[in-house]
C-alpha cells in the first residue's frame, strides 16, 4: 500500500528510472498506474532531495497537461523513501512492443502525438524523452504520450545541472547530444526517430550500443532508402539535423495526414514547395548558441568516443538511458571555418544602394570599413563577398547558410542560398517575413525593387526585436535591430544577403554597408 490509499497488484513494465505498476486507489476506487521512482543507492543526502525534487516536479508538469493523447496524473507521493507518481492506467501496449506496424497506422500514431506534443509546448512544457516505449496504443487506435519524467518547463531552472543530458541515445535529438539550444523542435527531431523505430523496427541511429548510436547520432545521416515513400518526405524534414530545418508542426502535420489519407490535415507548404525549403536564415543557425562553437567536446564520465574532434561521455543509468557531460572548447580561429582560401580585397569600390550613403562619420562601428576580405563559395554556388577582416565567420553546407558577427556582438551580416524554383522574389519574400514574425516583433518595414549590376533584386529593410533568442542566438534580448535583406534571383536560385546592426548604431554603420552589399559577385565576380 503506497501513502495509504494505493494498492500495488502486479508490475506492468520496468526502466532504467522506474517501475510502473497497476494499482487500485481504494479511496476513490478506481485503477490507476502507480509508477515508482528508482533511485540510485547510497546517494547523497542532497542529491535524495534533489531527486525527490526533480519527481514531483515531473508531477507537477504532466498535471498540468489535459489532453487525450497525454496520459493524465493524479498524485505524487513518498513511500519508503522513495517517490511515487500516480496516473490514468491506461490497458494498452507500448510502441516498442508491437513491432513494425503499416503506413497508415503509423502516420495516424505520429498525428495524436504530434497534437500531443503541441498542446504540452503551448503550456511552456518540453517532454525531453519521447521514444516508441513512452507512446501507449491501446485497442481502439488511441496513442497516448507518457513518461514527462524529464520535462523540463519553460522558466523552471531549479534543477537545471550545466552539461547534463539524459535520454535515450536511439531517439536523442543531435542538438542535446552536442549542448545545442533545445526547445519545441527538440521534440519534433524524437518525434521523427520514433516514427522511423515504427516503421522499420529501429532508431535511424541505433547501432550496437549506446557508444556506436551516439557517434552515429553525431557523424552520420540518416538512412532514407528503406522507409516508405509515403513517409519519406515527413521523416525527412523532422530528421534535419540543423533544427531550424525541421517541419514545424502544422507542415508535419499536414504530411502526416497525406499519409494516412486524411483531408483534415490542411496546413499550406510554403510556396508550394518542400516544407523546409524556405526557413528563415536567422533560425537556420539555432543549432549554435554563438558563432564559433563549430567543434564540440563532451568529456567521458565512463568512456571516451572520439568524434570529428571532440569527445563524447556516456554513463549508462539504465537499459537504454544515458547521461552525457558536456564541455565546449575554446572558440576555433575564424580561418579555419572558411571553405575556401581567402584573400584580401580592396575596399576602394562602391556601389549604389536603396540607402543614402551619409557624409562620413569615424566611429567605432566604420573603422573596420577600411579593409575588407573576400570570402568565396565553393562550387556549385561560386559566389563571393567582401566582409569586415575582423569578423568572425560562420559556414554551414547542409543549409547554404553562412554568417559573420562583430567581435562585440552587436552586428551581423549572412548569405543564404535558397535553391529553387521558389516563385517570385515577392513571394519569397513574404515566406520570410512571415516566418521571421514567429520569432520577432516585426517594426517599421518597406520593400522596394534594386537595380544590381548582376541582374534585379528585392530589398526589405525592417526593425525587429526577438522574442526568441533562440532563433538569433547573437541577439540581445529587449534590443532594437535594424536589417537589410536584400533578395537577388541567380537562375531557379534565391540568394538573401542581410546586414542588421543595433537600430542606435545604424547611420553610422551604413557606409560599411553599402562597401560590403556592394562586393558581392552571385558568380565569384566571373
Amino acid at each position: 500500500m503506497v501513502a495509504g490509499r494505493y494498492r500495488l497488484l502486479r508490475e506492468l513494465g520496468r526502466g532504467g528510472m522506474g517501475v510502473v505498476w497497476e494499482g487500485h486507489d481504494i479511496l476513490l476506487d478506481r485503477p490507476v498506474a502507480v509508477k515508482e521512482v528508482l533511485l540510485p543507492p547510497n546517494l547523497a543526502p542532497a542529491e535524495h532531495e534533489r531527486q525527490l525534487a526533480r519527481t514531483s516536479r515531473e508531477a507537477r508538469t504532466a498535471a498540468r497537461l489535459n489532453h487525450r493523447n497525454i496520459v493524465a496524473v493524479y498524485d505524487v507521493a513518498e513511500q519508503d523513501g522513495r517517490p511515487w507518481i500516480v496516473m490514468e492506467l491506461v490497458r494498452a501496449r507500448g510502441l516498442d512492443e508491437v513491432g513494425i506496424l503499416p503506413v497508415r497506422q503509423v502516420a495516424e500514431i505520429g498525428r495524436q502525438v504530434l497534437s500531443a506534443l503541441r498542446a504540452a509546448h503551448e503550456a511552456g512544457i518540453l517532454h525531453r524523452d519521447v521514444k516508441p516505449s513512452n507512446i501507449l496504443l491501446d485497442a481502439e487506435g488511441r496513442a497516448v504520450l507518457t513518461d514527462f519524467g524529464i520535462a523540463t518547463v519553460e522558466g523552471d531552472t531549479s534543477l537545471t545541472q550545466t552539461g547534463m543530458v539524459t535520454g535515450s541515445p536511439s531517439f536523442l535529438p543531435p542538438e542535446r547530444a552536442t549542448n545545442g539550444d533545445t526547445g519545441p523542435w527538440s521534440d519534433l527531431w524524437a518525434l521523427g526517430a520514433t516514427l522511423y523505430a515504427a516503421l522499420l523496427g529501429h532508431g535511424p541511429f541505433e547501432r550496437r550500443d549506446a557508444i556506436a548510436t551516439l557517434g552515429a547520432l553525431l557523424t552520420e545521416e540518416p538512412d532514407l532508402g528503406r522507409v516508405p515513400p509515403a513517409m519519406r518526405e515527413v521523416l525527412t524534414g523532422l530528421l534535419q539535423r540543423d533544427p531550424a530545418r525541421r517541419l514545424n508542426p502544422a507542415q508535419a502535420d499536414m504530411l502526416l495526414a497525406a499519409a494516412a489519407d486524411d483531408p483534415s490535415g490542411t496546413a499550406p507548404r510554403p510556396m508550394g514547395q518542400s516544407a523546409t525549403a524556405t526557413m528563415p536564415a536567422r533560425r537556420r543557425r539555432r543549432r549554435q548558441a554563438g558563432m564559433g562553437g563549430g567543434k564540440v567536446a563532451l568529456i567521458a564520465a565512463a568512456v571516451v568516443l572520439v568524434i570529428g574532434g571532440g569527445a563524447a561521455a556516456v554513463a549508462m543509468t539504465g537499459s537504454d538511458t544515458v547521461v552525457v557531460s558536456q564541455v565546449k572548447p575554446p572558440p576555433e580561429p575564424i580561418d579555419s571555418a572558411i571553405p575556401s582560401p581567402v584573400a584580401e580585397a580592396s575596399t576602394e569600390t562602391a556601389t549604389p544602394s536603396a540607402t543614402p550613403t551619409p557624409t562620413p562619420t569615424k566611429t567605432r562601428t566604420a573603422a573596420p570599413s577600411s579593409r575588407l576580405r573576400t570570402w568565396r563559395a565553393r562550387s556549385p554556388e561560386n559566389w563571393s563577398i567582401g566582409y569586415p577582416a575582423s569578423w568572425k565567420g560562420d559556414y554551414a553546407a547542409e543549409t547554404g547558410y553562412t554568417q559573420w558577427l562583430r567581435p562585440d556582438g552587436k552586428a551581423h551580416m549572412a548569405v543564404e542560398v535558397l535553391p529553387g524554383p521558389l516563385g517570385s522574389l515577392e513571394t519569397v519574400q513574404r515566406t520570410v517575413k512571415e516566418n521571421t514574425a514567429q520569432w520577432s516583433d516585426i517594426g517599421s518595414d518597406r520593400t522596394t525593387r534594386v537595380p544590381l549590376a548582376y541582374g534585379a533584386g528585392l530589398q526589405w529593410e525592417f526593425t525587429w526585436k526577438a522574442r526568441d533568442v533562440g532563433g538569433v542566438p547573437w541577439a540581445t534580448p529587449g534590443t532594437t535591430y535594424h536589417e537589410i535583406s536584400r533578395f537577388v534571383a541567380v537562375g531557379d536560385t534565391v540568394m538573401v544577403l542581410s546586414w542588421t546592426t543595433a537600430a542606435s548604431e545604424w547611420k553610422e554603420g551604413i557606409g560599411l554597408m553599402n562597401q560590403v552589399m556592394g562586393s558581392f559577385h552571385p558568380r565569384g565576380g566571373e
